[in-house]
């Protein structure tokens, strides 16, 4: 199994290569906010300082420059940016002179590694999936053309952190996976999600929605000890409680290791951000839907003179940064406020359900750019040489609906899958992955329209809709599965032998 592993690996790897990279390169335009990452590797790019044309090409040459003060950071805050991202950022730097790209880095670099590295995670996802070679073949070619949709595989030649997102999402999906594989959890399989957890919820701030679901995935199943705890020690009285209790304290302590991760870097990231998203989730997304703007500023408890500021972001003429009250505005608002705002208005989120659907049914980002300046294409073009969820898309375009309906059919099957223990332990370990898939989709979903909204809301949702994509791919998959559920369990098998001994 691991030589077919292996080959999908490498056709997946063989097919992105060709889409970046022949007959030119393609990969995402910079709207500026590139520098807020790359600049730590002490670079800057070659590209004009306008940015109106920054966004009209990609410009992937990044040299080596001296930044001072506070040119270098957060919208120039001078606050560090943090990210998993670097972690590819800064072996692209070492290998980028390596590939005859000059000195600095080049994005083309980042590109090369980010397929490498998604060419092994679908080596290893292979060999974690149920069912024959076949069945492996086909799934392992539908996740690649999802992933090799221009949508998703243009972020690979970027300096934004979508990529550390995508292959963070894969990797802790294989990674429950490899850790439900038995009724007992071990000791590498917390270690592997802790992991991968870890790379996602780093990469942006929004990924800390998929923290929830993967707490308790890691709590769900007990680890597997040789010790049995003494029955004497535990007592009669809630024996079986504690022994559950202390058969989790592995996945306890991977939990909490978690939240201390996802506090330092909450912590870490620059407060201007959050004030930034604080400002679109009022001005950009509540408000300008909102049928009583004074009344939702009432409830904030801001003045009524901050509704002639809806609709505007903070680069606006009009922006309410320029109030004499704007420090009221940093003072009562908090995310914490926006979310009990919801609460108490729940009919709202119907409408903002639909927005998020909406960016989600339009994958393409067609205000940035995917060609580079010399390469004969015009302004802003998008390229398409693979767009299967670009196609399948102007389906959800026409009724964003059927995304909705999409996920829930999936979680429907998954359910299914993972409920019926004679299909196996690959099998059910598949479905019960996928019901928390579905789960940290929703999460990360809601987690975006309820931090920044409509502010730039179909590059937000990127994530969003990588994920959906997959759904389009586990539905077929998990019916697969139910229809052909493949040879019996040794379990199954060793309780038919004694029934039929039995009747003999």
């Amino acid at each position: 199994m691991w030589l077919v592993a292996v080959l999908c690996g490498l056709g997946a790897c063989g097919a992105l290569l060709l889409h970046l990279f022949v007959p030119t390169v393609v990969g995402m335009g910079d709207q500026g906010d590139g520098q807020r990452l790359v600049c730590e590797l002490g670079v800057a790019n070659q590209a004009p300082f306008d940015y109106t044309k920054f966004t009209q090409y990609i410009y992937t040459s990044w040299v080596p420059h001296q930044w001072f003060g506070e040119s270098c950071g957060a919208g120039g805050s001078g606050e560090p940016y943090y990210s998993s991202q670097s972690l590819l950022l800064w072996p692209a730097k070492w290998i980028t002179p390596l590939l005859g790209w000059g000195p600095g880095l080049d994005t083309r670099a980042v590109g090369v590694l980010c397929i490498l590295v998604f060419s092994a995670l679908l080596t290893l996802f292979v060999t974690q999936l149920p069912g024959r070679v076949g069945f492996r073949i086909l799934i392992a070619a539908a996740v690649t053309a999802v992933m090799d949709d221009g949508a998703f595989a243009d972020f690979f030649v970027s300096p934004y952190s979508e990529p550390a997102c995508f292959l963070g999402v894969f990797a802790t999906l294989i990674a429950l996976m490899f850790l439900w594989r038995r009724e007992h959890v071990t000791w590498l399989g917390i270690l592997l999600v802790t992991l991968a957890c870890t790379i996602t919820i780093t990469a942006k701030t929004q990924m800390i929605s998929m923290l929830p679901v993967i707490a308790v995935a890691l709590l769900w199943r007990p680890y597997r000890t040789r010790r049995r705890p003494h029955a004497a020690a535990l007592g009669s009285r809630g024996r079986a409680l504690r022994r559950g209790v202390l058969l989790r304290v592995p996945a306890m302590i991977a939990v909490a290791a978690l939240l201390g991760v996802t506090g330092a870097y909450t912590l870490g990231q620059p407060k201007r951000f959050s004030e930034l998203n604080l400002y679109n989730a009022v001005f950009v997304e509540m408000l300008p839907h909102s049928p009583d703007p004074k009344a939702d500023l009432a409830w904030l408890g801001l003045p009524a003179d901050f509704a002639s500021s809806s609709g505007t972001t903070v680069a606006s003429p009009n922006a309410a940064i320029y109030d004499a009250d704007y420090p009221q505005f940093l003072q009562k608002v908090s995310q914490e406020k926006i979310i009990l705002f919801y609460l108490a208005h729940p009919d709202r989120l119907v409408s903002m359900a639909d927005r998020g659907l909406d960016a989600i049914a339009h994958p393409v980002l067609g205000y940035i750019g995917s060609y580079t300046a010399g390469s004969g294409h015009k302004p802003w073009t998008k390229e398409h040489r693979f767009a299967p969820i670009e196609g399948i898309s102007v389906v959800f375009a026409a009724v964003p609906l059927l995304i909705l309906i999409l996920q829930l059919v999936t979680l429907v099957l998954g359910l299914a899958v993972a409920s019926r223990r004679k299909l196996g332990p690959a099998r059910t370990t598949f479905g019960t992955a996928t019901v928390f898939f579905v789960a940290a989709l929703w999460l990360q979903f809601w987690t975006v329209m309820l931090s920044e909204g409509e502010s730039e809301i179909y590059k937000h949702m990127i994530v969003a809709t990588f994920m959906s994509s997959l759904c389009m791919v586990w539905i077929p998959a998990l019916i697969l599965l139910l229809r052909n559920p493949g040879p019996p369990s040794p379990a199954a098998t060793a309780t038919r032998i004694v029934e039929v001994t039995s009747a003999g």
